[in-house]
């Protein structure tokens, strides 16, 4: 596991791989090693007074895991009406789910097909090309931070 994080490696044009989802009716990835794994369609039980960007929870192994929708911070949508997939990522007691939707695969990025995203692209890593498809790279982890950081009140 490499100690740089995903924007630095995905820079370095050698190859990464990643998680392909739909969200918003394009084709994103993230960084492979912060999902440790995917839910197909569980009902998102809504909480009452939550924000608007937690969905409300699903039940895992016993545990109840908040689902975040972070399609506001890219502006764009989840499609309305029906149960998301869950990208679930953190560790034991500290997890959390990402609603998209929906999962493709695992991609692997090949080297040369890497663009980054112009300076002050936001969350956009940077766009890549695998096979026919087009892929947004996206920088999950830095949503999660900002989106725990104005949670607590604080300004990112």
């Amino acid at each position: 596991m490499s100690e740089l994080d995903f924007r630095a490696r995905a820079a370095l044009d050698e190859g990464v791989q990643v998680i392909a989802f739909r969200m918003g009716g394009e084709l994103h990835g993230c960084d492979i090693l912060l999902v440790h794994e995917v839910l197909a369609r569980l009902p998102v039980h809504p909480l009452p007074d939550m924000p608007p960007h937690l969905l409300g929870v699903v039940r895992l192994r016993g545990e109840l895991v908040p689902v975040l929708d972070v399609a506001p911070s890219l502006d764009l949508r989840l499609e309305a009406g029906r149960a998301p997939a869950v990208l679930v990522t953190g560790e034991e007691g500290a997890r959390v789910g990402i609603a998209a939707d929906a999962v493709s695969d695992v991609m692997t990025v090949p080297p040369g097909a890497f663009r980054p995203a112009p300076r002050g692209g936001g969350y956009l890593v940077g766009v890549a090309r695998v096979g026919e498809q087009l892929v947004n790279l996206i920088d999950l982890a830095e949503i999660l931070r900002d989106q725990a950081t104005l949670s607590h009140g604080e300004k990112p």
